[in-house]
């Protein structure tokens, strides 16, 4: 069992009494309104000073027990929804919309150096997309070669950039495939909701 005072050390701490956002105003101005207990769970989860990342390195018991601590019944509740960011509706299961955005304003408050990295370097494999995209110009065999070869070099920067990516996106999401897997196929936030994530501390 960890000891509550190891969760003392985050700048909000997940088990306290009565509702969090109320005990954190500051909280409630990163993540909006939102049920307490996912709210908790999060927290545990992915605040980069929880005690459960050390105390449970495996990611599944981790889940386990961040959802437990965070009041979920393990019995009744759609954990499983929970841990892989999807919901069951009639034709099967859905993006879990709410978890994601909530997590992603989170990640966001408290690795926000390592988010304009992902940024940036989304745009520059953006720009250089469009760039190999374009059809390759020119009559003499000289020219259209020059541009296959500026292309292929194109081409290895934006593998090098994937590499970043999936590097920042692994210190973004503190280890979990899952999470990284939604991040990567997510949409950005709008620009209004960007705008309301506080620098990390």
């Amino acid at each position: 069992m960890i000891p509550d005072k190891d969760f003392s050390i985050m700048e909000f701490n997940p088990l306290i009494k009565g509702k969090v956002l109320e005990k954190y105003p500051k909280l409630k101005g990163i993540l909006g309104d939102a049920e307490d207990k996912v709210i908790r769970y999060i927290l545990l989860m992915y605040d980069q000073h929880s005690p459960l990342r050390h105390h449970y390195p495996d990611l599944t018991k981790r889940k386990q027990f961040a959802a437990d601590l965070a009041g979920f019944d393990l019995d009744k509740d759609d954990v499983i929804g929970l841990y892989e960011f999807k919901v069951t509706n009639d034709e099967g299961f859905e993006p879990y919309e709410e978890l994601i955005r909530l997590t992603m304003k989170y990640l966001k408050y408290q690795n926000n150096m390592v988010w304009q990295m992902i940024v940036s370097n989304e745009q520059a494999f953006f720009e250089y997309n469009k760039r190999v995209m374009m059809p390759v110009d020119g009559s003499r065999d000289k020219d259209i070669l020059q541009a296959v070869e500026i292309k292929t070099k194109i081409m290895q920067s934006m593998d090098d950039i994937y590499q970043r990516l999936q590097k920042y996106n692994r210190d973004l999401t503190g280890g979990d495939d899952m999470l990284e897997e939604v991040l990567t196929k997510k949409k950005r936030l709008r620009p209004e909701e960007i705008a309301n994530v506080r620098p990390g501390r």
